[in-house]
């Protein structure tokens, strides 16, 4: 059976993408191809890379990847599912049909503010509610 190919997409691919892109991976138990970009690509956030390292995923060596070279490189995805909210698909070149499209929104990491502490629980707080939106949607399934 063909895996189900799912892209998240945000605007910089430095957060919330990451995290959803890693979390179906880890939970999908390999039915699922998943890939993360962005709109705008830019660094992986340092933040991130330290609330998931506390999940045990090592996203050091990740690369912010640019949404228009995915959806024109590759096979067409089952699933788009917008991380930072429906906006983002204004700026995405036009879909396959049979392509469905989600909207997950979830808080910016990087505009998280606060002590260093504050910022982490807001990170954690960010991780979690993206663990928990992959786990719902791995119940449809």
């Amino acid at each position: 059976m063909d895996r189900i190919r799912v892209l998240f997409v945000c605007r910089h691919n430095s957060g919330r993408s990451q995290i959803a892109e890693a979390f179906l991976q880890r939970f999908g138990q390999n039915r699922f191809e998943a890939r993360s970009a962005g709109t705008e690509p830019t660094a992986v956030d340092p933040l991130v890379t330290e609330v998931m390292r506390e999940e045990n995923f090592d996203l050091r060596n990740n690369v912010a990847t640019d949404v228009r070279d995915l959806l024109v490189e590759n096979a067409p995805y089952h699933y788009v599912i917008t991380t930072s909210g429906p906006d983002v698909l204004h700026d995405l070149p036009p879909l396959p049909a049979q392509t469905a499209r989600l909207n997950w929104a979830f808080p910016d990491p990087e505009n998280v503010t606060g002590s260093r502490e504050e910022q982490l629980a807001a990170a954690r707080a960010i991780r979690d509610d993206i663990r928990t939106q992959v786990i719902r949607f791995l119940h449809d399934f």
